[in-house]
């Protein structure tokens, strides 16, 4: 039994001692829902609006807030390289298809995508274009630009991953 003695105490020792500890976390995939909170300051802290950036954005993007973004993303082709997925999703209408037009869809890698991805909004009101912007429930921003009383009209849509990024160009132009 005296043999046994010290095998025990170091058992419970090593017991208490594992009973203390938390695994290290894992890394959740960027499309993977967000952990409740665990403290019970995140759990009364006030909720964000859709809008806002996580917290982490604002410290590592340029421009966390989308009306700022998009006035720096369409005047800076710069910006425009670095915050557009890839590949993009782009769709146009094929007004040659047979019978009748059609919508095209296409993935198009980054290193073929065309710059400026998009127009300077603040050059839009001079080429007699309007512009629209639309908050989705889901937290992405479509921003439409289109000429009165014809078929010109672009759609694109942003996402904040975690920084705003171009992914969907949509050209509904006939």
């Amino acid at each position: 039994m005296n043999q046994l003695r010290p095998v025990a105490l170091l058992a419970l020792a090593l017991g208490l001692a594992l009973s203390g500890c938390k695994p290290a976390p894992q890394a959740a995939p960027a499309d993977a829902a967000a952990p409740a909170p665990t403290s019970t300051a995140a759990a009364t802290a006030p909720a964000t609006p859709v809008a806002a950036p996580p917290a982490d954005a604002s410290a590592s993007c340029p421009h966390p807030v989308f009306d700022d973004f998009l006035k720096h993303f369409g005047n800076e082709i710069a910006l425009q390289e670095t915050s557009t997925a890839d590949p993009l999703l782009d769709s146009h209408i094929d007004s040659e298809a047979e019978p009748e037009p059609r919508k095209v869809e296409e993935k198009v890698p980054l290193a073929k995508v065309e710059w400026p991805v998009m127009p300077d909004p603040a050059t839009l009101q001079r080429q007699g274009r309007e512009m629209q912007v639309t908050r989705l429930p889901d937290g992405q921003v479509q921003v439409q630009m289109r000429t009165p009383d014809t078929s010109d009209q672009q759609i694109y849509t942003f996402a904040q991953k975690p920084c705003w990024q171009l992914v969907k160009r949509e050209d509904e132009s006939i």
